[in-house]
């Protein structure tokens, strides 16, 4: 097992990867004033019909994927759930229900948080004119393990060192010039999965898919 030493990646692979970034996103406008609810087609459900999102994980490899839920999400190092690297950003937006935050101060990301606090998924383009989706990432904002989406041999947020190793042969430590360190297994479309370990913590924080590079810190910074 290699370990690669990374710079920080450019604003093209930005993945939303630390608490405080989530806290941020958690303070900003409200639904009903974001860039989404413009980018919403009529047949959408209003906010007061949206149905709330079970946190029910579904078994890895079964059940179809359900937008309206996260937590029955499968992660691939190119795609979260419905949401694919490469894919047009805006209409990734308008497609997913309208509990998503797409905040006009931080346009190029949107995020979903549980209805109990535990874990948040977000998705990003580069800053700047629209663009396509360069990550996607479920956090942990609590210490929880086995919440929201997961691998399709169930790993995810909480997951150990030891299980992805273990699942993933090829996995490589890669250390950021932050100082954050990751677990990162390649993908078959020039994409890769990044499990995040804090601060010693034997246990993943994050997990972020990108087009290729670690993901940064702040994606709204």
């Amino acid at each position: 097992m290699a370990r690669i030493t990374a710079a920080v990646a450019v604003a093209a692979t930005l993945v939303v990867a630390a608490v405080g970034c989530a806290t941020a996103y958690q303070h900003a406008a409200p639904v009903g004033e974001s860039a989404v609810a413009s980018q919403v087609s009529p047949s959408t459900p209003t906010p007061s019909t949206t149905p709330t999102a079970s946190q029910t994980p579904a078994a890895p490899g079964r059940g179809a994927e359900d937008p309206w839920n996260p937590a029955t999400w499968e992660i691939e190092p190119h795609e979260l759930g419905p949401i694919t690297i490469g894919d047009d950003f805006d209409a990734t937006v308008a497609a997913l229900p309208r509990d998503w935050v797409n905040d006009r101060r931080c346009a190029w990301v949107s995020y979903w948080s549980a209805p109990d606090g535990g874990y948040l998924v977000s998705f990003q383009r580069a800053p700047g004119a629209a663009g396509s989706v360069t990550g996607a990432a479920v956090e942990s904002l609590s210490r929880r393990s086995g919440a929201g989406p997961r691998t399709a041999d169930g790993l995810g947020i909480g997951a150990t060192r030891a299980e992805v190793l273990a699942a993933h042969d090829d996995a490589q430590d890669v250390d950021t010039a932050d100082g954050r360190a990751f677990l990162r297994v390649p993908g078959d479309h020039d994409t890769a999965l990044f499990f995040e370990y804090v601060d010693g913590e034997d246990r993943a924080r994050s997990v972020a898919v990108t087009s290729g590079e670690p993901p940064v810190r702040e994606a709204c910074a």
